[in-house]
């Protein structure tokens, strides 16, 4: 495993945008990150 994170929360001001998400990355697994301009992909 090369990357494992839980208990993930975003929140927007006092919004909660994300909560309790998980994820998991394996080695050799391929990830991508896509959204239009100014969908918070940096944030």
């Amino acid at each position: 495993m090369l990357l494992n994170a839980s208990g993930i929360v975003k929140h927007y001001g006092v919004t909660p945008i994300l909560e309790g998400v998980s994820m998991q990355i394996n080695e050799r697994d391929r990830i991508g990150l896509v959204g239009v301009n100014g969908a918070g992909k940096s944030t």
